[in-house]
């Protein structure tokens, strides 16, 4: 039996909730509690020892994702957590839970299927953690290794977001971020087709993790000779570079040193092991706090890294002048949308159009314009509607349907939000026309 805990401050949320467990998951999943706020959820975690957690991601006094965050620094992969969205977060918080939390469900496209899909996902968490455990026997002591490597991959996740929070936890696991005031980031992705087929997999899988233990070995040891730097593990093809410094050091002598730095482990990789490499970098940035920035710009350069090219620079995709690229990018970004309202619009699918991360747009996007990607789309969208509908020609339910809304219901909901009015109070405030006195 899996004990499960329901974070949520809509009452209705929790009880409905409630009632789907009951009626498809009571033979292996009891509800041990609800909390209103993460405050409360963390203290009940800590009583409790939920195996799973099911919080919404917008909550007061503490947010889902801060629930999350502080569980993940407490107690690792248990409790499970799964995170309930509206649609308009729905791309945004992809990518910043993709390493930690089991999956998201849209409310108001949540079903017994879509819920069952994500208890079995967070089941096989709890299970395989729990196998570890036992096969480890007694608890073996974490190193402080592990500890850095993690804290790195939740601010690459920006689940790292307070700053006091951020220095005192670098202090703690000792990254000399305080020190310096410039950082770099550079993205490795390992070629896995260089170790070929094998008819057992088992046997594959250990050869590429071999592989990747030796390719991140030798890239560390050879890049520390350039600069200070952290090397931190993404997955078994991936692996990001952190490089900092002070900012008496030129920039553009710092940019050609580390792409020397680069280009050296990739050759010496190349002639030991026959792996080729690719690498993205990223723009310098003055705040430890924007790593995930540079992170970001690192992943969507490597992106368009190729073997004839594999070394790409982020500033050679947006243009010298970062500043001037951005405003660029952004309005080619918003020009892309108002060609496509018609569409869903996701993040994800916009980012793809641009070579994008979906994470590193919707950071830019938000800088750059002072509102949210899912937000400006939605309002764009409705600013067409009222087009649409003061035209005459459409029903309510066909203009959702043709600005990719799923549902008039949804549409509905999305206008009220942004115009204060439904369509309907939205047509008939228009149509009341004032009558001329003479």
């Amino acid at each position: 039996m899996y004990k499960l805990l329901i974070v949520d401050d809509e009452p209705l949320v929790q009880v409905g909730l409630q009632a789907m467990l009951e009626r498809s998951h009571s033979d292996n999943i009891r509800v041990s509690g609800t909390a209103t706020n993460g405050k409360d959820a963390l203290n009940m975690i800590d009583n409790l020892h939920p195996d799973i957690v099911i919080a919404d991601i917008r909550m007061p006094v503490m947010s889902g994702l801060e629930l999350l965050s502080a569980c993940s620094r407490k107690y690792g992969a248990v409790p499970a957590f799964i995170m309930l969205t509206a649609y308009e977060e729905f791309d945004m918080v992809r990518a910043a839970l993709s390493c930690e939390a089991v999956d998201y469900l849209v409310k108001i496209e949540l079903d017994n299927r879509t819920l069952t899909d994500a208890l079995n996902r967070a089941i096989r968490r709890v299970d395989a953690n729990r196998k570890a455990e036992t096969a480890a026997g007694a608890a073996a002591p974490v190193s402080l290794e592990e500890f850095r490597q993690k804290f790195m991959l939740r601010l690459f996740s920006h689940l790292v977001t307070d700053q006091d929070s951020f220095y005192q936890e670098a202090a703690d696991l000792e990254l000399p971020f305080s020190h310096y005031d410039r950082f770099l980031l550079v993205y490795c992705q390992i070629n896995a087709d260089a170790i070929g087929n094998s008819s057992d997999p088992e046997d594959g899988n250990k050869r590429l993790l071999t592989l990747y233990s030796s390719c991140l070995s030798m890239s560390k040891e050879i890049v520390e000779r350039y600069f200070p730097c952290l090397t931190v593990s993404i997955d078994t093809r991936h692996f990001a570079i952190v490089f900092y410094f002070g900012k008496t050091r030129p920039i553009a002598d710092v940019m050609r040193q580390v792409e020397e730095a680069i280009d050296s482990a990739r050759s010496m990789i190349q002639n030991y092991f026959n792996v080729p490499l690719l690498f993205g970098i990223g723009t310098v940035v003055s705040d430890a706090m924007e790593i995930p920035t540079s992170y970001e710009e690192a992943r969507t350069a490597e992106g368009q890294a190729d073997d004839a090219h594999p070394v790409r620079l982020f500033s050679h995709i947006v243009g010298a002048n970062r500043r001037s690229g951005k405003d660029k990018l952004i309005a080619s970004i918003q020009e892309y949308i108002d060609k496509n309202l018609n569409g869903r619009l996701q993040l994800s699918e916009v980012a793809e159009a641009f070579g994008l991360s979906p994470a590193y747009l919707s950071v830019i996007f938000k800088k750059n314009t002072d509102i949210g990607f899912s937000e400006y789309v939605n309002v764009r969208k409705i600013e067409k509607a009222k087009e649409m509908l003061l035209s005459g020609d459409m029903r309510i339910y066909e203009v959702a349907d043709a600005l990719g809304f799923e549902s008039a219901y949804y549409f509905s909901k999305v206008f009220k939000k942004i115009d204060g009015h439904s369509p309907r109070e939205y047509i008939q405030s228009k149509s009341e026309t004032p009558v001329s006195r003479p």
